[in-house]
């Protein structure tokens, strides 16, 4: 295993705790202005401030998927897709008062979001396919991000399927930590002269 291997859900897992902080920041600072119509700015600026640590941990996350881990090229634009597709979701809301069309509670943006998160999680089942534990990993985060389709039936806003988005993610990488440690999925990485004298094999056998 690559000595640095371990970097890439560490970063991803830091990520989303932060982002998770986040949606809970946010969902505090639009429970201030239902009830008390209270905007608390020093609250939502501690919000993005937070989100911006969790894309900078989800960057550090790609950029060492990209050094260290062999081939996964659909994982890693699915990853930097997700990335991009979160920051504008951030902006789009934070000038939100400014847009007509951006709605934050919106069903298609719930909904879609959701959906979008889903397929982006399931492309790390290229890290191993057919590793059983890899598998339960994901469907596991699967159900846990579409679950946060359920705030469309209350209205809430995008926060929410953010918020399953970080939980999942966070229990992703906390399983594949663990995993690691245990030596229970092989990631071939650069660098990995037993793996590549392997595959060299395999496939002049063939």
């Amino acid at each position: 295993m690559h000595p640095k291997l371990k970097r890439c859900f560490v970063f991803g897992q830091y990520a989303n705790i932060l982002f998770l902080l986040f949606a809970l920041f946010a969902w505090v600072y639009y429970w201030s202005i239902r009830r008390h119509n209270l905007e608390i700015v020093a609250l939502e600026v501690a919000a993005y401030t937070v989100e911006t640590g969790g894309f900078l941990f989800m960057l550090f996350s790609l950029w060492n998927f990209h050094k260290i881990v062999r081939h996964r090229y659909v994982m890693k634009i699915a990853m930097l897709i997700y990335i991009i597709a979160e920051v504008i979701i951030m902006i789009l809301d934070f000038n939100a008062d400014r847009l007509s069309f951006y709605n934050s509670a919106s069903m298609a943006l719930n909904l879609s979001h959701s959906i979008f998160s889903a397929v982006i999680c399931f492309t790390y089942l290229s890290l191993e396919p057919k590793n059983t534990s890899l598998e339960i990993a994901i469907i596991i985060s699967e159900v846990i991000i579409l679950s946060g389709m359920f705030g469309i039936v209350f209205g809430l806003h995008v926060y929410v399927s953010l918020f399953a988005n970080a939980v999942a993610y966070v229990v992703f990488f906390s399983i594949m930590r663990f995993l690691l440690s245990q030596e229970r999925i092989m990631i071939d990485c650069h660098g990995d002269k037993a793996k590549e004298y392997k595959y060299k094999s395999s496939f002049f056998d063939e």
